[in-house]
């Protein structure tokens, strides 16, 4: 491992890919690091899943990350601090990463009906004794809280002041509220109001999709970077459109051309970390993403989303006739 990561070191304003569940994996979180995305975080892994099964292949897929990614950090989430003690363990000793996240903001039912994620705003003894173990159990490593605008009747603002004390170095806010789940308006106000009463950097996320919005919602909230999510979906473009933003430089136009090769790029790594078959058929998502919005273009996402194959990818992109 390099240099340690800390949150302050980190370069300001902080850009930054979400972590997205069945998303985020180490191939799209390469193609957000190649356009501009400065850290990296694993798809959410159950605390609970490790707990019970110390040799779970299915989070240790999860948190499987490459050394060029870091800084990379670990999410986690749960209800049980003694889920998070062995979780936080095996995966600080396996893997290695920059720091842990707890998640405290996922609206998920199936989450929160568990109890974890936004749930435990109502909870805040226990998120604040989640906080000091897996700050514990990393051997001290960054710890990172990742929470909602609201949930229910109780604001981040509140939840903060509920666990002052909390050994934690960044806060992420999703701008929106539970119940609001991905859409509807995002809060700046409220993030300007958490900003003024954290001693942590913030990094605001929810409604950020282009490099323009990203300057605007710093400039108002006094935040310390951004996380892209939803925006970010077959456009690692967008990292380097806020890049720019943030250096007032001109605002790279992505080329047709540019968008083939780079879906090819991410689809081999696709394949390269998840074999020939499950990481095609992996793949066809992002393809459908890569090419939204593109007129005339229906018929050539049809194909892409049924590709069996690199090759047959690679031939249906290369014939493709685009009206654009």
């Amino acid at each position: 491992m390099s240099e340690k990561f800390s949150w302050e070191k980190l370069k300001h304003p902080v850009v930054a890919l979400a972590p997205m569940s069945g998303i985020s994996d180490s191939p799209m979180r390469l193609m957000a690091k190649k356009f501009g995305s400065d850290i990296e975080f694993s798809e959410f892994i159950s605390a609970a899943s490790l707990f019970y099964k110390t040799e779970n292949e299915k989070s240790f897929a999860l948190a499987h990350f490459l050394e060029e990614e870091r800084p990379y950090i670990i999410q986690l989430f749960g209800n049980d601090p003694a889920h998070f003690k062995v979780a936080t363990k095996i995966l600080a000793e396996k893997y290695k990463p920059d720091g842990f996240d707890i998640n405290f903001g996922c609206p998920a039912h199936s989450v929160v009906n568990s109890g974890a994620g936004s749930a435990l705003f109502c909870e805040p003894a226990k998120a604040k004794q989640i906080i000091e173990t897996v700050k514990e159990a990393s051997g001290g490593l960054p710890t990172s809280i990742k929470l909602r605008a609201a949930y229910k009747k109780i604001p981040a603002a509140e939840f903060i002041n509920n666990i002052q004390g909390a050994p934690f170095e960044n806060v992420t806010l999703h701008m929106r509220t539970y119940e609001q789940l991905h859409t509807g308006e995002p809060n700046w106000d409220t993030a300007k109001e958490l900003k003024q009463i954290l001693k942590v950097p913030l990094i605001i996320n929810g409604g950020i999709n282009s490099g323009e919005k990203a300057k605007a919602a710093l400039e108002y909230t006094g935040a310390d970077g951004v996380m892209i999510a939803q925006a970010s979906l077959g456009n690692p473009f967008i990292f380097r459109e806020i890049q720019a933003a943030l250096n007032n430089q001109p605002i790279p136009v992505t080329t047709l051309q540019e968008r083939i090769e780079t879906a090819l790029e991410h689809a081999r790594l696709m394949v390269q970390t998840k074999g020939p078959k499950h990481g095609v058929i992996e793949m066809r998502k992002h393809l459908a993403w890569y090419f939204k919005g593109y007129p005339n273009v229906s018929e050539l996402r049809s194909k892409l989303v049924r590709v069996e194959s690199l090759a047959e990818l690679e031939e249906t992109l290369k014939s493709a006739v685009f009206s654009v």
